[in-house]
């Protein structure tokens, strides 16, 4: 190999290492292959949701998939803008090029808010939530494209391990083989509280990402374990706020009080089928759970 391309693939090894650097910086508390308890078992935090953040340094535009709400059809993609300062959930990979390991970037599209989402979304169509929880919408390589995020720590108003989806109903609610096709208290990365009835006449997977009952920007949060106090400019339509001031951003609340009593639903170790695990929260009086994750039995 000559000296300029031996040169070019160290200037490229050395800025993959610097966007390394930059896209890991503020982790979050708990890393991955640690042991944590989650009620009365010990789980590995590589089978529990340990999302990763992202802030946008800039605008950003990507190509995102829709498919048709209500009907049997094709994908189409659609630009979408993340405007600077938005923060976003993803997962920070590696790819192997010309010899090195460089960066590349995850982002769960899907869990954002419905306005952001809905600004690219042509009419009839949904964001496409993939099959699954940790399927992303789009992996980013380009180090143009990289450098237009900064890793930031897990944002306040997020319930721990969760994804952000909270489903109405306890303890049998959380252990019942039945999907969840009632109410949801979703929130979102990019710092929305968003209240959604399922709608069944959409297509399977998409029940829950149609136009929220009620939504608000989450103006400010408290947390003091297990509490935290999400404060929004107006009320929400759909659930229980409390005014707390009567000007301002500030002017009402709900409060989410994690229960600390995690559920475990069993697997079937033979057949390769982990157990989950759950999260309950109180939200002003009214039960939820969350999905927070896996207990890593495959068989």
């Amino acid at each position: 190999m000559s000296k300029v391309g031996k040169f070019g693939l160290g200037l490229f090894a050395l800025c993959a290492t610097f966007l390394m650097s930059t896209l890991i910086g503020n982790a979050q508390t708990e890393k991955p292959s640690a042991i944590v308890k989650v009620g009365d078992f010990a789980a590995s935090t590589d089978f529990l949701n340990l999302s990763q953040y992202f802030q946008t340094t800039r605008d950003v535009t990507v190509k995102v998939a829709y498919v048709p709400t209500k009907k049997v059809g094709a994908p189409v993609k659609r630009a979408l803008t993340l405007p600077a300062g938005t923060v976003v959930a993803g997962s920070l990979t590696t790819t192997k090029r010309h010899g090195y390991l460089v960066p590349s970037l995850q982002l769960y599209l899907a869990r954002l808010s419905y306005p952001l989402l809905q600004q690219s979304a042509p009419k009839g169509y949904t964001i496409d939530p993939g099959a699954g929880a940790y399927d992303p919408q789009i992996t980013l390589k380009a180090t143009t494209e990289l450098t237009a995020f900064k890793r930031v720590k897990v944002p306040d108003y997020m319930p721990g391990y969760s994804h952000g989806d909270l489903y109405i109903g306890g303890a049998k609610a959380a252990l019942s083989p039945v999907e969840p096709a009632s109410k949801s208290l979703r929130i979102t990365p990019d710092g929305y509280a968003e209240v959604l009835t399922y709608d069944p006449t959409a297509s399977a997977g998409l029940g829950f990402y149609q136009k929220p009952t009620g939504l608000a920007k989450i103006t400010k949060t408290d947390y003091h374990d297990p509490y935290r106090r999400l404060y929004f400019s107006h009320d929400i339509k759909g659930i229980k706020t409390k005014r707390v001031s009567q000007t301002g951003a500030y002017q009402y609340r709900i409060t989410l009080k994690n229960l600390h009593d995690p559920q475990h639903t069993l697997g079937d170790e033979d057949n390769g089928i982990a157990g989950t695990f759950n999260s309950l929260y109180l939200v002003d009086g009214t039960r939820y759970f969350t999905f927070i994750g896996y207990d890593g039995i495959s068989g």
